[in-house]
């Protein structure tokens, strides 16, 4: 199924409109299918990022503008992890909490996954019990791009993601929680609104707080955008 070029360039204040408005529906009266669904959230995506103000975002709108044209159902699967964005919403502010809305509403017919298995010895057990992320954009659907990856991620209360890195530059957007980042030599803690932004092959990582879980909206560009990242 290929999507037109119109519902690319998603910018109209009915389409974000749509996407909230679903976002805010009780659960017993969405009769949407999983096309509408996606369709919503890409909106929200797309949005986000081009009417970000932040540089270190706006360096990646001409990708998000020309990300394709294919569209690609992705089949569901739940992580625990998801269960985090409940209690994220409720504390969140407006734009973030829009999407983590959204999300939230969704987060059932999405599919989310991981990049480590117990096997690769890579990361901790703690951060395999307890991560997750559901993508929008990327080579592998929903949305196909081979430009842009964009999605959001969840790291539980206390999760440390090993220092790490891969060609691709990438966008660490705090919709929720704190997690002390380390990029490069600099270590800083951020959280809502404070953008972290990173370089191709730039060694990163983070420990989020512990009393709660940092949900990340995030893009990759530039790179394999499927990259297993090396570490060390």
């Amino acid at each position: 199924m290929v999507v037109s070029k119109d519902s690319r360039v998603i910018t109209s204040a009915l389409s974000v409109s749509l996407s909230y408005d679903l976002a805010r529906a009780p659960s017993d009266t969405r009769a949407v299918n999983q096309e509408q669904i996606d369709r919503a959230l890409l909106d929200a995506v797309f949005q986000f990022a081009v009417e970000h103000p932040d540089p270190k975002i706006t360096r990646f709108n001409d990708s998000m503008r020309n990300w394709g044209d294919v569209y690609q159902p992705v089949r569901q699967a739940y992580l625990p992890a998801a269960d985090c964005l409940t209690a994220a919403v409720e504390g969140a502010e407006s734009p973030a909490k829009e999407i983590l809305a959204l999300f939230e509403t969704h987060k059932s017919q999405l599919f989310w996954e991981q990049s480590y298995k117990k096997e690769d010895n890579l990361v901790p057990d703690a951060m395999l019990a307890n991560y997750g992320f559901a993508e929008v954009l990327g080579s592998r659907g929903p949305f196909v791009s081979n430009r842009i990856r964009a999605g959001i991620g969840i790291y539980g209360p206390g999760v440390h993601y090993p220092r790490h890195q891969h060609k691709a530059e990438e966008i660490y957007l705090p919709l929720s929680g704190t997690a002390k980042f380390t990029i490069g030599d600099i270590s800083s803690e951020r959280g809502p609104g404070n953008v972290a932004f990173v370089s191709s092959n730039t060694p990163h990582g983070f420990t989020v707080g512990p009393d709660q879980a940092l949900i990340v909206y995030y893009l990759w560009q530039a790179g394999d955008l499927r990259q297993t990242s090396s570490f060390g």
